[in-house]
């Protein structure tokens, strides 16, 4: 489908007076993404390799409670978590859009994948991935697969202002949510994490910085939203259904450092074509063209941060 048919479709189901999302849902599995859902397979591989660097960072997964911002349809990530051996999982989300029969269809995908899924773990134990898969295995209801992962599905819940204790939280996350927000409200979800994870836990954010219209249309690249003034932006995009907040890499490192984030790791993957294509002339927006091309063809960033708390007395002291 070509990007500005699905940008038009969505504005329209987004000011539909009630039932937008149910609509929209059920156009999607009759002919948009969700008719043949991607299978978790490639995002668990990803969540492997970022699990990997919050044990190599002191956070690791295995015995962790865990606190997901975004948990969109499926509940991909919070499998992944419990694979790799987490005590406990809380997926929250704004709205909610959790839909149980695709996440059942999902893990009966998954278990016929046993010995990949099995491969991407390895490193959390070979005997324990296989009997965690098992247990998914007898799962016959959405309730029953809840009860087996250890997993509290909150909806609606404002990231900001969760109401959950102080430091209960060993790993704050999320998966390619926060280019879906707005920047001051990054920075209340940032400051909220601080306040929630534990004196050894970490914040990790995964965070997708491509026009996601590329996803579905190959004819554009990874930038081509970045040639729209925000005004423009505006009347193309809209807030419900695939907003997308445009923000680069100089952007989130500006957000985490406001809402007093330590980064201690900040991975990045530049797109080459977005590269080769700013070098020919790509048209940008005024407000993008003094940007450096590197951080402009940034695609993709996981942030792996920790509160910058208060000295002790006395530490002042000293």
């Amino acid at each position: 489908m070509h990007w500005k048919t699905k940008a038009a479709i969505q504005r329209a189901f987004a000011r539909l007076p009630f039932g937008s999302e149910t609509a929209y849902y059920q156009l999607q599995r009759l002919g948009g993404n969700l008719r043949h859902p991607e299978s978790p397979l490639t995002m668990f591989r990803h969540a492997a390799a970022i699990f990997e660097e919050l044990a190599r960072l002191g956070a690791p997964v295995n015995g962790a409670r865990v606190l997901e911002v975004g948990t969109g349809h499926r509940i991909n990530m919070p499998i992944a978590f419990y694979l790799a051996g987490a005590a406990s999982i809380v997926s929250t989300d704004l709205f909610p859009i959790l839909k149980r029969p695709l996440v059942m269809e999902m893990v009966r995908d998954l278990v016929t994948h046993g010995d990949a899924v099995k491969t991407i773990f390895a490193a959390h134990g070979a005997d324990a991935v296989r009997e965690r898969l098992a247990r998914l295995a007898e799962a016959a209801s959405f309730r029953d697969l809840a009860t087996c992962i250890g997993l509290d599905y909150r909806a609606p819940c404002d990231a900001t202002g969760t109401g959950f204790e102080a430091k209960s939280v060993d790993i704050h996350f999320s998966y390619t949510v926060f280019e879906h927000i707005p920047r001051d409200v990054l920075v209340a979800i940032l400051r909220e994490g601080s306040r929630l994870v534990s004196d050894r836990g970490l914040l990790c954010h995964h965070i997708d910085l491509s026009d996601h219209y590329s996803h579905s249309d190959g004819s554009i690249g990874k930038i081509n939203f970045l040639q729209f003034s925000s005004e423009r932006w505006k009347r193309i995009d809209n807030p419900r259904f695939g907003y997308q907040n445009r923000l680069r890499v100089a952007d989130y490192r500006a957000i985490y450092e406001e809402a007093s984030q330590e980064m201690l790791a900040c991975l990045t993957t530049v797109d080459q074509n977005a590269i080769e294509s700013l070098g020919q002339g790509f048209p940008l927006a005024p407000e993008y063209q003094a940007t450096d091309p590197g951080i402009l063809a940034t695609v993709g960033v996981t942030a792996i941060s920790k509160p910058r708390r208060p000295p002790s007395t006395l530490e002042s002291m000293e």
